[in-house]
């Protein structure tokens, strides 16, 4: 799991930058919709152009790109994944889904593999019976066959660290 310190949004203030001043403040989201609200009106507070409402994300770092105006909720569903999951699993599913599928993380998610080839001879031994003894099957069992149909139903993502991260797309 990611360190949630790393997880941050850069909260902007648009009556500072309407005015040619830049004005924000990096800021790791609070999944609370309250929190989160109260770390906003901090930035907007702080501002050098008084009565500042109005604010946009201009800036994300090891946190999913939502747009500049993504709303609380979705920051929030967001920072309630990478809590669970940590944030290499989270950017690597929404490479392939949506944020409102994130409520199905869990059932996606299959683990961390040196390559998509590791995880479908895994996958081949863990589920094929007889492949792991000296068989006809496991003399004669075709991987790069077999790798290349699971790649119709899993979703391979990059880590952090350069290891792939595999998704069932059958979730």
């Amino acid at each position: 799991m990611t360190n949630n310190n790393d997880n941050q949004i850069y909260v902007a203030c648009l009556a500072s930058y309407n005015s040619g001043v830049l004005h924000g403040e990096w800021i790791t989201p609070k999944a609370d919709k309250d929190e989160l609200q109260e770390q906003i009106n901090k930035v907007l507070k702080s501002s050098p152009i008084e009565g500042a409402e109005e604010w946009a994300i201009h800036d994300y770092n090891d946190f999913p790109n939502l747009g500049e105006y993504p709303g609380l909720d979705n920051i929030i569903k967001v920072q309630e994944a990478i809590d669970e999951h940590g944030a290499d699993i989270v950017h690597g599913f929404l490479e392939n889904w949506s944020i409102e599928d994130l409520d199905h993380i869990g059932d996606a998610y299959y683990g961390h593999y040196d390559d998509f080839s590791s995880f479908a001879e895994n996958l081949a031994h863990d589920t094929i019976e007889g492949l792991n003894e000296d068989t006809t099957l496991s003399r004669y069992f075709d991987y790069d066959a077999f790798e290349r149909d699971l790649k119709h139903d899993f979703h391979e993502a990059e880590g952090s660290n350069g290891q792939s991260i595999i998704f069932n797309c059958n979730w």
